[in-house]
């Protein structure tokens, strides 16, 4: 055979190798297309019964979860609501953290979280969290309606306008007492181991100025009420007109601050120390700790002061931030009682849907290494509340009549003590002496001369009581008379210790299982 053919031969053997492989690439192709549309059909005939098994055989963990979606879909009697059940299920997977910080909010409560963080709502003005199936206040705040109408640190809220919410979260409950401004909620509260009482607040419109400034007996008193947008500027305005009032000592007081923003509470304490210095630290769940470093000058007006911090056991969070950064970093003094103890952060993820998952994610410390989670604060100069701060709530449907023998007894001899009426003892016992002060109270608020305390005595008496709290800051004022140094420093703790002998102070609770916010860390009613 010539080359020429062998050639030939060569080119029409190739073409016609070619021409067999594409007809079987077409063969194969065809049934592909036949069999991926028969596995098709039967997968979506299957699927009324596995609607979400996707990812069960990478996260074998949710299989039973999948599992009870699947059959409740499936088998339910009723029609049933999807996106409940995601949204329950997300819910119930915070709530197994047992964080009371912890909570999955959706669009709604998203909107009342974001509230928080910028100071105007429509409620009550306290702040509230969770511990187990209990709502508990945390503090109310100064001025609002929550604090006007007596509502203390601890008090339980058990019910809500006569509806039980027991099991309810936080932010449930609090769906449900906020509320138009002008419009009454009540609130029935548990205080200690006292019974059941009914508190009626009115709603108003909550504006959270949270830097107030005052000038006491030439001391600058600046308040701060919490840590949200902004708090910084204002606390830098207040630093900078207390310089200009030419006052050498400044009280910052904390009290019933339950934390806020953690970035704000480090630009704060940016205000006294320097730049590039660690104000605390972060610790994440292997151990790994993160310094947090001021980033600016100091205030230069904040060199000339003489600083004292003021907090008490409603002083949380960011307030400790602040507290633990002064007083391991500068000759800042600490007054007051022990704080709250919160030495741990949230870290907020916004999930798409205008829903937001807030979870504690580190433990923070001061400067000086210490973990104050559990245990607070504890002030250089101890200034306890006088006894009329404890005084239980009176019920206007009890009768406490001569010869009544209990502890509401006391309460009532110390409300009027410290109102002025003469009280011979302070025992539990109801005696002629009390029912004769009683009736001299009566006479003063034109009520009907009983000597018996119910109804109208009962809220009057309360009435009076707050007014006077509300007027006379015992704290405050021991603070300010030892700075203006009319006593020394053992010598107002004694003072103090003397007007808190007759109602017994609450042992703090160990809040070493809770954990707290980045620093949002409560709800805001």
């Amino acid at each position: 055979m010539s080359e020429e053919n062998e050639r030939q031969e060569s080119r029409f053997a190739e073409g016609r190798r070619i021409n067999i492989n594409f007809f079987w690439f077409i063969i194969i192709i065809l049934t592909s297309i036949i069999a991926t549309a028969v596995i098709t059909a039967l997968s979506l005939e299957a699927g009324s019964e596995k609607a979400v098994n996707v990812g069960t055989d990478t996260r074998s963990e949710f299989a039973k979860l999948y599992n009870v979606y699947d059959t409740i879909n499936a088998n339910y009697y009723d029609e049933v609501d999807r996106e409940a059940l995601i949204e329950s299920s997300i819910q119930g997977m915070v709530e197994g953290l047992d964080d009371p910080y912890s909570e999955y909010m959706n669009n709604e409560e998203l909107a009342q979280f974001q509230e928080s963080v910028t100071g105007d709502f429509e409620g009550i003005g306290a702040e509230v969290m969770q511990e187990g199936n209990r709502v508990i206040i945390t503090s109310p705040m100064r001025g609002s309606p929550a604090e006007e109408a007596g509502l203390e640190p601890g008090d339980e809220i058990i019910a809500v306008d006569g509806e039980s919410i027991e099991g309810w979260t936080t932010q449930e409950a609090v769906q449900l007492i906020r509320g138009e401004k002008g419009t009454d909620v009540v609130l029935t509260i548990v205080r200690g181991e006292g019974d059941p009482m009914d508190v009626t607040i009115t709603r108003d419109t909550i504006h959270i100025d949270s830097v107030t400034y005052e000038e006491v007996e030439g001391v600058g008193h600046i308040s701060i009420n919490r840590f949200q947008e902004g708090t910084t500027e204002e606390f830098e305005n207040m630093l900078n007109a207390a310089a200009e009032d030419d006052v050498e000592d400044v009280i910052i007081d904390f009290r019933y601050n339950p934390g806020g923003l953690l970035d704000e509470a480090v630009s704060m304490i940016n205000q006294f120390i320097d730049q590039n210095e660690t104000v605390l630290y972060l610790e994440e769940n292997g151990g790994e700790r993160t310094e947090i470093k001021t980033t600016d000058e100091q205030n230069p007006n904040t060199d000339d002061f003489n600083v004292y911090i003021l907090i008490n056991e409603g002083s949380a969070s960011a307030s400790e931030v602040f507290t633990g950064a002064l007083d391991d970093l500068t000759d800042a003094t600490v007054a007051g009682t022990q704080s709250f103890g919160k030495g741990v952060v949230q870290r907020t993820v916004e999930l798409g849907d205008d829903s937001l998952l807030k979870y504690t994610n580190t433990k923070w410390l001061t400067p000086d290494g210490t973990w104050i989670h559990g245990g607070g604060i504890t002030p250089d100069i101890q200034l306890v509340n006088p006894d009329y701060y404890r005084v239980e709530m009176l019920n206007p449907d009890e009768v406490y009549t001569e010869d009544v023998s209990n502890d509401t007894v006391k309460s009532i001899k110390v409300a009027l003590d410290t109102l002025g009426y003469e009280i011979d003892d302070f025992d539990e016992t109801f005696d002629a002496s009390l029912t004769a002060a009683v009736e001299s109270f009566q006479a003063d608020q034109d009520l009907e001369q009983s000597g018996d305390v119910t109804g109208e005595t009962s809220t009057a008496m309360m009435s009076e009581l707050r007014d006077y709290i509300n007027s006379n800051d015992a704290q405050l004022n021991y603070l300010v008379d030892f700075i203006n140094e009319e006593y020394t420093e053992k010598e107002i703790e004694t003072y103090a210790d003397e007007r808190a002998q007759h109602l017994e102070i609450e042992e703090r609770e160990d809040h070493s299982d809770q954990d707290a916010g980045n620093e949002e860390e409560s709800t805001e009613e």
